[in-house]
């Protein structure tokens, strides 16, 4: 397997792991989607009862010298007393309180005059009857309260009864402050809200109150959602960066491809014209450069030295322009002289080969692949393995394509001759560990 398709497996399980990834990634992020949606749906209450350090909710008396004071002009037989009272939630989580209201039980009675910054939802029960209705006590018209009051000059006095009940409704916007109330790590994390009541004694029991709230957190706040927010990017910045590379590498892949495709191309052409003179063997070139490789493969070259003793045999007949066709084209056997000139194409192919940079093993292809490994061939009658690996291949391959077909002197072999003719050439003509090898493909190597 090439470089190029290695990597090409590899950006494929790439993409298949990152799409694995990203399945499970966005089933977690739905999955803690939820979870945080349901804490954020979940209502809360505080009471005076309640032990929680994450949000406090208190009512007490301002306790300032101005915050108390007496009226004497409201009824004509009594004097009643009014004081400011604070209501402080402090949110010492880490979430935002939203959604909060405090609902104020009246134990006993006394009269409601203003409140800031918010609306006052009043609860009056007269005769079995409740009077209900929502104000906003620094601005509103006389005409239309609905519940009971009185006027005091400019103060409006509205009477509340043991069980009457009040709800202050904060203001909202991020402007005032009480809706939401960010936590307290933001240094923002409380709001005071005032009211004036009046009563007989001048203090009033609000020790009975609720106050509800929801807390709400971000979808990326917290352990959990800092793992979200940093795998997001990183996948999204990671499947961009694969992209890009898988693109790179299929780009220069295409490019290979077209260059390996002309470069076949012109071998092929080569190999034909060296065949175009030999009227016996036309295509002989392509078909022993196919034998070639396969054998090659059964030995188990790697795919490099494979290509390489496939474009050595497609060429190992080029010096084939420099002998007579009246040579090549004769259909009986050759004579001395003729046989004598016609191994000069082994001589003359390597000598048009050795510029070829791309298969270095060209030449030695061309001039080695009639040398025997018992030393009798030509043309130099090197012996065993001091013949070049590539040129004892291409023999055995030139060999097999020759018998394989008709002659006109000979018949070509049937299959169980062809083999004996191997094992019998075996060590002699051929060396014998690549005849083993041929031997177990020969059955297969037309396939």
């Amino acid at each position: 397997m090439s470089t190029l398709q290695k990597t090409r497996k590899l950006i494929k399980r790439l993409f298949i792991i990152l799409g694995i990834s990203f399945a499970i990634i966005i089933i977690s992020f739905v999955f803690h989607v939820i979870q945080v949606n349901k804490f954020n749906s979940q209502e809360r209450y505080y009471t005076p009862d309640t032990v929680s350090m994450d949000v406090i909710a208190d009512i007490h008396p301002r306790g300032m010298l101005t915050d108390s004071w007496e009226k004497n002009d409201a009824f004509d037989d009594m004097v009643i007393n009014g004081k400011i009272y604070e209501a402080t939630v402090v949110n010492n989580s880490k979430c935002l309180l939203t959604d909060w209201q405090l609902k104020v039980y009246v134990r006993e009675s006394c009269w409601i005059n203003n409140a800031w910054n918010g609306t006052m939802e009043i609860h009056q029960f007269k005769n079995g009857v409740e009077n209900i209705q929502t104000l906003d006590l620094r601005d509103y018209n006389v005409s239309d309260i609905t519940l009971d009051y009185y006027l005091a000059g400019q103060d409006l006095l509205i009477p509340l009864n043991s069980g009457d009940y009040f709800i202050y409704h904060p203001k909202t916007g991020s402007d005032s402050g009480e809706v939401p109330i960010k936590s307290t790590s933001e240094l923002s994390g409380q709001s005071n809200i005032g009211f004036i009541l009046y009563s007989l004694s001048g203090d009033n029991d609000l020790s009975d109150y609720v106050m509800t709230y929801h807390l709400t957190k971000s979808y990326f706040a917290g352990t959990a959602g800092m793992i979200f927010v940093v795998l997001i990017p990183a996948w999204i910045l990671l499947i961009i960066v694969s992209a890009i590379i898988g693109w790179i590498i299929l780009g220069f892949e295409s490019t290979v491809n077209y260059q390996t495709q002309i470069i076949d191309d012109m071998f092929t052409i080569c190999s034909n014209l060296a065949d175009e003179k030999d009227y016996y063997h036309k295509e002989h070139s392509n078909r022993v450069a196919k034998y070639a490789k396969k054998i090659a493969e059964a030995m188990g070259m790697d795919k490099h030295d494979c290509n390489v003793v496939y474009y050595g045999a497609l060429l190992h007949n080029i010096g084939n322009y420099a002998v007579p066709e009246r040579i090549l084209g004769k259909s009986t056997k050759l004579t001395k002289d003729d046989e004598k000139i016609a191994q000069i194409h082994t001589i003359k192919g390597a000598k048009l080969l050795e510029n070829v940079k791309m298969i270095q093993l060209a030449p030695a292809a061309a001039l080695y692949h009639h040398e025997r490994f018992d030393g009798k061939g030509y043309p130099m009658g090197k012996k065993g393995e001091d013949i070049p690996l590539i040129a004892r291949i291409i023999a055995v391959a030139d060999a097999y394509d020759d018998i394989s077909h008709d002659r006109e002197y000979r018949k070509k072999y049937n299959l169980e001759e062809m083999k004996l003719f191997f094992k019998d050439n075996s060590g002699t003509w051929f060396d014998p560990l690549i005849i083993d090898v041929f031997l177990k493909i020969i059955d297969t190597i037309e396939e």
